[in-house]
């Protein structure tokens, strides 16, 4: 790709003019590790070329946090609320499980929509599909297509719970439908990559744009069914000098794999901002770049020197590589590396900010997240002081105590403090320079939220600045001013338990899904009338796509 160089206009000559709305491209990929791209001492920086390039000519976000699994990370994105203020603090969305984003949440793409966007999303939703109700098209999406589900083949589009069934649908704000088009058995990086240009290719240029490109990349399985690319990625797939440098250099045939679907990933995205430039806009378009979770070292994700792994607390498994460039982004801004604290929840009002897009929360809806815009452009100082990992608390089933077993994590600009296990899963390293040859035989995968059988339930007080990578641990210092420090993270913690959602849902599923797929050519759909759903419908949510099958 070509980057657009910028002038030395006032961001906010852009930024504050209602005539001018500019578009935006947000990319998420899918179990990104921390540090897998713009370093050159990590194994995989070779293969995020156009990454590199985009991050270092635009802002890198130096301290970002998203959430330790997919679905509290998406859910907070999408709503500028933490998982705990939404009811989204724990476990993830299921295939038969009916439990999703709260209807009474307002999401971004409804902002935007009301702000006369264009919104469009393709790849991996997670966050309720059980009614029509739930589907991105009827939280402000236009246009869906994608996988509903935490992970998928990508070939045969089957799930790997229920391989009989199919995870891939299309739908708009009339209908949804399982997809079927002739490219279904496509590489889903591919495909939602193809889709992606088409999307901006056809987009009217009168209307600003809002597409949410959530890649299923650099997710695991590599491989597929009934011997289909079970070797993994084909080699044809990328260049052979690539090819031979991953082979060459990066260790453990898992890793591999995640390096190869990692460069494929990156070129995708190399292709849908240069259609961005082709098609004429891209001068007015933010492109954002985010990771949902910590990288799954079960899946060739690596955090190291990070400690811990995606599903846990520690900094490996929550902070991600994060950017955004454009071309509206002043000069004197190029490779500024930004170090204030910024939570994945931020950018719903950042967003809100640089598209002028005025929202106003419902009572007991209020946001957690705030606009880094003054900080970013205009040197202002950063508004984030404190940022709330997760909070392991108000779940049905789950007797919950943050002494006893009830993880959670809270920092401020220096000091983190956080009660959760430590064991071989949870609290380990995992770097490069540690792994097997052969990864395959390993047995690790991501860790639990919840691990009452492994490890010692421990409570933790990390000065991040010093101790960025959690060696030492402070909590029982008898220094005053680290107990004082640790006494002030505690007190934060009664403001953010005052804004808990109670989770309340059937851990055990629906068996009607089976039968509702069945006669959907064994498609996973929506599996529960919308009439079925306990609590009655809020006034603004009654619009939703029709089973068009």
């Amino acid at each position: 790709i070509t980057v657009k160089k910028s002038t030395d206009l006032l961001f906010s000559n852009i930024s504050k003019n209602q005539a001018i709305k500019p578009n935006i491209v947000f990319i998420l990929a899918d179990d990104m590790g921390w540090n897998s791209f713009g370093s050159s001492n990590f194994d995989t920086d070779f293969t995020t070329p156009n990454l590199n390039k985009l991050s270092s000519n635009g802002i890198i976000l130096k301290n970002y946090y998203a959430q330790e699994v997919c679905t509290p990370a998406r859910a907070s994105l999408l709503t500028g609320r933490y998982p705990l203020s939404i009811g989204m603090q724990y476990f993830m969305v299921q295939s038969a499980i009916p439990w999703g984003l709260p209807l009474q949440e307002t999401t971004l793409a409804e902002c935007l929509t009301s702000n006369g966007y264009t919104t469009h999303m393709l790849g991996k939703w997670h966050l309720g599909h059980h009614s029509p109700l739930h589907l991105p098209t009827a939280r402000g999406f236009q246009t869906f297509t994608g996988m509903l589900n935490g992970e998928s083949f990508y070939w045969s589009k089957r799930n790997p719970d229920h391989t009989q069934y199919k995870d891939f649908i299309t739908s708009d704000k009339n209908c949804y439908y399982p997809y079927s088009g002739d490219d279904i058995h496509e590489y889903s990086t591919f495909l939602y990559r193809d889709m992606a240009i088409k999307i901006i290719n056809d987009h009217d240029t009168s209307q600003p744009l809002f597409l949410y490109l959530s890649f299923q990349a650099v997710h695991d399985p590599f491989i597929d069914l009934n011997g289909i690319h079970s070797d993994g990625i084909p080699s044809d797939y990328i260049s052979s000098s690539i090819y031979k440098k991953i082979m060459n250099n990066v260790k453990g045939e898992k890793r591999q794999q995640y390096a190869m679907s990692q460069y494929l990933m990156d070129e995708a995205i190399g292709e849908v901002v240069k259609t961005l430039e082709t098609k004429g806009i891209l001068d007015n378009t933010f492109v954002i770049f985010s990771s949902d979770n910590g990288g799954c070292f079960g899946g060739g994700g690596k955090n190291g020197p990070l400690r811990g792994t995606k599903g846990s607390l520690f900094e490996g498994g929550v902070k991600v590589d994060s950017f955004m460039y454009s071309p509206l982004i002043p000069k004197s801004k190029h490779g500024l590396v930004y170090d204030g604290l910024f939570h994945i929840s931020d950018w719903f009002p950042t967003i809100n900010e640089l598209t002028n897009t005025n929202f106003i929360p419902l009572t007991g809806f209020d946001l957690d997240g705030v606009s880094h815009v003054s900080s970013l452009f205009y040197n202002q100082p950063n508004p984030r002081q404190s940022l709330l990992y997760n909070y392991y608390d108000q779940v049905d089933l789950y007797s919950f105590n943050i002494w006893k077993n009830g993880s959670f994590a809270i920092r401020d600009e220096q000091y983190k403090l956080m009660h959760t296990f430590d064991s071989s899963t949870y609290g380990a390293w995992y770097n490069t320079d540690e792994i097997i040859d052969d990864d395959l035989t390993d047995e690790t995968r991501c860790a639990p939220q919840l691990q009452l059988n492994d490890g010692v339930f421990t409570y933790y007080l990390f000065d991040l600045i010093n101790d960025p990578f959690e060696k030492i641990n402070l909590y029982y210092s008898t220094d005053t001013n680290i107990q004082t420090a640790k006494e002030k993270l505690y007190d934060l913690l009664p403001n953010v338990l005052s804004k808990a959602t109670r989770i309340n849902f059937n851990f055990f599923g629906n068996r009607e899904a089976f039968v509702v797929w069945a006669d959907h050519d064994d498609f996973i759909v929506p599996y529960i009338k919308e009439d079925d759903l306990k609590g009655g419908l809020p006034p603004t949510k009654k619009s939703y796509p029709k089973d068009c099958y």
